[in-house]
This record gives C-alpha cells, structure tokens and sequence, in this order.
C-alpha cells in the first residue's frame, strides 16, 4: 500500500527534503583543503554525502559509476568507498594534481574526510590511469579526412592493429609484423607504398 505524505507549508517554512543533510560546497571545500593541505581550487566542489545519498538511491554494490567531468574526484572515492566500480574522465591538468594523488590516499586508507567514518573505509583496491591518444584523423585544410600529424608510425601502428582486431605486439624479427590475432594471422604496417 502507498503512503502519501503531504507536508503544509508555513509562512517561512521550507519542507524537508532527502538533501536536507548532505552537506555544502564550503564543506566540501574544506575536506580538500584538508586533504591536499592547500586551499582548494575547486570553486564548488561536491559534498561526498551528496554523492554517497545519490549513489546509494541510485546503484547497487558492484555496479559502475561514470563521471565525464571528474572535476576533483569525489564521485570516484566516493564510488571506490562504496564497494562501486568507477570511471571518470577529465580532460585539465588536475587529473594529475587533484585526482589521482585523492585516490591513492583513498586507496591507502588516508582520506579521513568525507564519508570514511560512515562507511568504515580502512583502504584498499585499485584504479588503473589511461592517457587518450589524439585522434587518428582529421580534416586538412580543404576538409579531407588525414592522419593526424602527431602520429608517430609507432602510434600508427597501434592504432591500425586496435582498429583492426589485432593485438599490438612488434616483432623484434620482422620489421613490418606490427601484431597478431592468431597464431597464424599477423598484421604488417608500413608507411611505405606496396606494390603487387
């Protein structure tokens, strides 16, 4: 059976909500602060009990969570203290000077901020780092689909044995053998033309 709950609004008086109790962006900031030992550079960072009562309404142990703007990271050590798979994305340099330095003290147990004490976080796990290529293509001038210029024939390669379902592996006895599928199905790449 249902239950309604319906809340009279009084002069001055606003409603409970489930958000009432997850904290604010100056928390936030100090958590940081705390963390890093510096004065945050995030302007609105978001409280971990924000994103731990979004992540509880809305996942399930074991499930992954996505942040394309990771910003500082909370949505992943939040995610990672809460038994969740994670990705994030970011594009600024504070993937470096933010993120990844919260994450190892999340996975060495020394973030003591946030939801550590509610969840009994004592450390542990792991996160891999990925650095994106540019893209392969791009368009000249005239509008002509080209290879990037700051792909090297290393990077070339690698690219055409991902495209191509190879596993990239150079060969150390033949030169162009840039990788494999099979024992017996290889893939050779060379810059150079290839005539019959």
């Amino acid at each position: 059976m249902r239950k309604l709950f319906a809340f009279e609004a009084k002069q001055g008086m606003t409603a409970p909500t489930i958000w009432d109790d997850v904290g604010f962006n100056q928390h936030a900031a100090r958590e940081l602060e705390l963390l890093f030992g510096e004065k945050a550079s995030f302007e609105t960072p978001k409280p971990e009990n924000l994103m731990f009562r979004i992540i509880s309404i809305a996942t399930n142990p074991g499930d992954l969570i996505l942040d394309s703007f990771a910003g500082s990271g909370t949505t992943g050590a939040v995610a990672h203290k809460m038994g969740r798979r994670w990705i994030m994305i970011e594009l600024g340099e504070h993937c470096h000077t933010h993120i990844i330095p919260r994450l190892k003290k999340v996975i060495d147990g020394e973030d003591q901020g946030g939801i550590t004490k509610a969840v009994n976080w004592k450390g542990g796990g792991g996160f891999r780092y990925y650095h994106l290529a540019p893209s392969l293509l791009e368009k000249d001038k005239w509008g002509n689909w080209i290879i990037n210029k700051t792909y090297n024939a290393e990077m070339l390669a690698e690219a055409l044995c991902k495209i191509e379902g190879f596993t990239y592996a150079p060969s150390d006895t033949f030169y162009w053998q840039q990788g494999y599928s099979t024992e017996r199905d290889f893939i050779y790449v060379t810059t150079q033309n290839l005539s019959p």
